[in-house]
């Protein structure tokens, strides 16, 4: 077979091309889920359209980060649409912690709720859920975490695989949309957008039809028909490097820093039509994420002890709970290390701790290693979550340490595809854009440019960055890598990838240096 751009990128995601075909097939409302069906969605509508019918109290229960915020927003606004004004709750994270409570079931029974509905989170709520329908409240459960040996006595259960929708992990917000679709009986776009921003910002495999429902989304998108999400992904192209840069940060800012229930606003964002409370709210949002950076930015300057001898990085701050992953995230990239960040909880006994590994490191193994000294414990390979007791932390950190010794980190060579500079191009960004959206499981492919005379790259006029421009609309760059740091070098490899850029209204494909590697013999 010749060797083209497009082999080696079949090639890269070991794939044919019949493979090719049907993954870039053309995508309709009917078929991105082609064979996939939740079993008892019929049960579950019926539960919610007899609710309507009694005119009952019904109550939603979300979760604080984007996932859940975006399937309380479509249950909510699905409800709206039917003309039902229901209850909502998005949970304080300092003060609720995550999922239905006893005390929160105590307070929504309290209100005479008849129906309760609970979003990204229940599946493992048994006590909350036995002690409402106890007290003749009926619950659906619309969640997508793990699912225990025992379920709760919800009346009905929707999960992508307790309820045999299909093999790949799935976000709530799909799973909300997919019930809502079912209720309203049409396909909403709007409430899919609101699904499609949830796979991202949760970091859900972008396969089969998490993948084809994204590629629908984002062919169809028109700026200027959602405002809300119009004001959130500011000027880019709504698609999921837009979630990822610009609308998910916004939404999981609020729960990492709100500690009152506040929050709760930023459902009203996303269920408005009226501009005017949308500029109001969107404009807090922004605020808040703001002070998320500054703060994300103060964690840069925290002290911390960091020995080169030592495995893996514990320690103990005094910061908000919610900051955690985006400290313990900044020192395991800059460091390499298997990081994990506590605080100290309310009642001054335990400690709570976000972390995060290098790959080829799995935090699962670590946690369940040091089990015997864990209040609690969960999380995936790269990044987790955990409690232990104050007085334990230097038992824990002994063993943590142990472990991390005991099995280094085995980091296996990233492939990247041969690329000359002639090939960067507006067709090939093109043939690239075709593979994508690229995520979780599906990630974009990375390029190398072989052989580059050091001599005929241009820089910015500190010498800090590679600025160079190599033909019409083309361009390399590469942000803090220096003049200085290749001066040693007659020949480099670029590592990079490809992207379409805009500026002052002026497109170019440019090629984004992640880092130059020496090519000299």
């Amino acid at each position: 077979m010749k060797d083209t751009l497009f082999t080696r990128l079949l090639n890269y995601y070991h794939i044919s091309e019949d493979d090719y075909l049907e993954k870039t097939r053309d995508v309709s409302i009917s078929n991105f889920a082609l064979g996939h069906e939740f079993k008892r969605m019929d049960e579950a509508v019926n539960l919610v359209k007899e609710a309507i019918k009694n005119k009952d109290k019904i109550f939603i229960y979300g979760d604080y980060d984007a996932d859940g915020i975006m399937s309380t927003s479509i249950i909510t606004k699905s409800l709206l649409i039917l003309g039902v004004i229901p209850l909502y709750y998005i949970p304080n994270r300092y003060n609720d912690g995550y999922g239905i409570n006893l005390t929160k079931s105590e307070e929504i029974v309290n209100k005479g709720v008849k129906l309760v509905i609970t979003v990204d989170n229940g599946i493992s709520a048994n006590e909350p859920i036995d002690y409402l329908k106890e007290h003749g409240v009926k619950v659906l459960v619309l969640d997508h975490h793990s699912v225990p040996e025992v379920v709760p006595n919800a009346d009905v259960i929707i999960h992508p695989s307790y309820s045999e929708f299909g093999e790949v992990a799935t976000s709530a917000g799909f799973v909300s949309f997919m019930f809502a679709w079912a209720l309203l009986g049409r396909f909403d776009k709007y409430l899919a957008t609101l699904a499609s921003i949830s796979l991202i910002s949760d970091m859900m495999p972008l396969l089969e039809y998490n993948r084809d429902f994204l590629r629908l989304i984002f062919a169809n998108y028109r700026d200027g028909e959602f405002y809300n999400i119009d004001f959130l992904k500011e000027d880019m192209k709504f698609d999921e490097v837009a979630i990822g840069m610009k609308i998910a940060p916004k939404i999981n800012a609020l729960g990492r820093l709100l500690d009152d229930e506040t929050i709760n606003y930023v459902v009203r964002f996303f269920v408005t039509q009226d501009h005017e409370k949308i500029d109001k709210i969107g404009n807090w949002i922004v605020n808040i994420n703001e002070k998320r950076k500054q703060a994300s930015k103060d964690s840069d300057n925290l002290a911390v002890d960091i020995k080169e001898d030592e495995p893996a990085i514990l320690v103990v701050k005094d910061i908000k709970e919610g900051l955690l992953g985006l400290i313990a995230n900044n020192l395991c990239s800059t460091y390499h290390k298997p990081t994990i960040v506590f605080t100290e909880e309310r009642d001054g006994e335990c400690l709570k701790g976000s972390a995060r590994a290098p790959e080829g490191f799995n935090v699962v193994d670590a946690f369940n290693y040091c089990s015997d000294l864990m209040v609690t414990s969960g999380g995936h390979a790269l990044a987790g979550g955990c409690s232990i007791k104050k007085i334990d932390f230097e038992k824990f950190k002994n063993k943590f340490y142990e472990f991390a010794k005991k099995t280094p980190i085995v980091v296996e060579e990233k492939e990247d595809i041969p690329l000359g500079l002639t090939e960067i191009n507006e067709e090939n960004y093109q043939l690239i854009h075709s593979f994508s959206p690229f995520g979780e499981s599906w990630k974009a492919p990375i390029f190398r440019l072989k052989h580059i005379k050091t001599d005929s790259l241009l820089f910015s006029k500190s010498g800090e960055h590679i600025l160079t421009y190599v033909g019409y609309g083309v361009k390399l760059t590469g942000f803090n890598i220096s003049k200085d740091s290749l001066s040693d070098y007659q020949f480099v490899d670029l590592i990079g990838s490809i992207k379409k850029s805009i500026y002052r209204g002026q497109e170019s494909i440019e090629f984004n240096i992640k880092k130059a590697i020496s090519a000299d013999k």
